[in-house]
């Protein structure tokens, strides 16, 4: 998100001192604390709604240029080319293998008749992109949530999704610019420093929280951690 905001910055013609006083902060290193990923207000819809104001742009330029930069679709392009979307579905796809432990790699090889599980569309989110992954692993056993499961996601950027205590959530970290994706599933906890988020496991492999931010892997390669989906429920196959 942050690789987003500077190039809106850039395309307004700004600096970051000015983007800073159109926000009201104190100074351009406010600023730039946002466009390196370490400000975990960042996250916040209505942060971004300032921010992306502050460079004379909107959410939805924002959350385009994020995409652009990531090699994704935008979200209306997404929504629209969706054959599950709208209407009274029975089925949703199945889109991925996600992991519960460690990060696996997500599989982007486009399938021509993608995979479906019957299961209907959440109607409090009439509009969202939803679909179906597949749990790997054991590191969300303690929510009834085991190997083999699925579970039926949200879209978080359609939603506009804000991280609440208790939610279990779909986490992405993307390498490379977006170009590799790795993924995971866990709950999030608020702590006094902020949420992070938490396996929920009897495995003592999975008891290290993550942290929502930007960061530097420890080859030095650049990564980004975001919520990719909101989970709104679990189903078991015999």
């Amino acid at each position: 998100m942050g690789e987003a905001l500077r190039a809106l910055r850039q395309r307004a013609g700004m600096s970051q001192a000015e983007a800073a006083s159109a926000m009201g902060l104190g100074s351009g290193e406010a600023w730039r604390v946002y466009e390196i990923g370490k400000a975990p207000t960042i996250f916040k819809p209505g942060v971004q709604f300032r921010l992306a104001s502050a460079v004379n742009a909107n959410l939805a330029d924002l959350h385009a240029e994020r995409d652009r930069i990531a090699g994704r679709a935008p979200v209306a392009a997404r929504l629209a080319g969706d054959p599950f979307r709208g209407g009274e579905r029975t089925e949703l796809p199945i889109r991925d293998r996600i992991q519960a432990g460690a990060w696996l790699l997500a599989d982007d090889t486009i399938q021509e008749f993608p995979r479906t599980f019957p299961a209907a569309r959440d109607g409090r989110y009439p509009f969202a992109n939803q679909w179906i992954s597949e749990v790997a692993g054991d590191s969300m056993n303690l929510l009834g949530i085991y190997n083999g499961d699925f579970v039926h996601c949200v879209d978080a950027i359609d939603i506009s999704y804000y991280p609440r205590h208790g939610d279990v959530v779909e986490v992405e970290r993307l390498r490379n610019a977006g170009r590799e994706r790795e993924l995971t599933l866990k709950q999030i906890e608020m702590t006094p420093s902020g949420f992070v988020l938490s396996p929920r496991s009897t495995n003592p492999r999975y008891q290290e929280p993550l942290r929502l931010n930007d960061g530097v892997a420890n080859d030095d390669e650049e990564y980004e951690v975001r919520i990719r989906a909101l989970v709104v429920t679990s189903m078991r196959r015999f």
